[in-house]
């Protein structure tokens, strides 16, 4: 291979691409944050408030996830689940393994929950359920990404086929077919 080949399209292409990644991750970050703030207002809406009477946090490297906690229902059942989509943390300091939250930390008992009557093991913490709903940063940098994304994507797509045609090529063909190859003289 020579040291002069020319690829045209690769610019549009190195452009277009990561553009188009990134709008792609727009769409899934704004998915996500539509999906939490439908449940979040649903829950808040249809759910039943209570404190919890126990809380357990993993502690590792990653910091604090997994709080599980133990409430009783309006019906006197008690029970124990895995908070939804709860917040990772940092440790704080706290040794690793299970342990109740510090005094002043995010999910320290007295822990405000709310739960769906109906399915009591789907709880949510109330300062993350208040977090979410006020979240409008995240899905404005959502929308943000996939506009910015596609504009970039489609200024590359149009670099490309201008160089397209410019080689030849018709417009359907800019980037699946190679002009033909010159021949011979007979």
């Amino acid at each position: 291979m020579g040291t002069n080949v020319d690829w045209p399209g690769r610019g549009p292409t190195w452009l277009g691409v990561p553009a188009l990644v990134v709008a792609l991750v727009g769409v899934l970050m704004l998915a996500e944050v539509s999906h939490r703030e439908g449940f979040t207002k649903d829950l808040l809406a249809n759910g039943t408030e209570t404190v919890a009477s126990s809380v357990q946090v993993s502690v590792g490297r990653g910091g604090i996830s997994n709080p599980v906690v133990v409430f009783r229902t309006t019906d006197g059942r008690e029970i124990r689940t895995e908070l939804s989509d709860a917040e990772v943390n940092d440790d704080e300091g706290m040794p690793d393994g299970q342990q109740t939250p510090a005094a002043g930390t995010r999910y320290a008992p007295p822990l405000k929950i709310v739960y769906r009557p109906s399915d009591p093991t789907v709880a949510l913490a109330l300062v993350d359920a208040g977090e979410w709903v006020a979240d409008q940063h995240t899905a404005r940098r959502g929308r943000w990404m996939i506009t910015g994304g596609l504009a970039v994507t489609l200024i590359a797509l149009a670099g490309l086929t201008r160089g397209a045609r410019r080689r030849g090529l018709a417009w359907w063909q800019w980037y699946t077919a190679a002009p033909p190859p010159p021949q011979a003289p007979r």
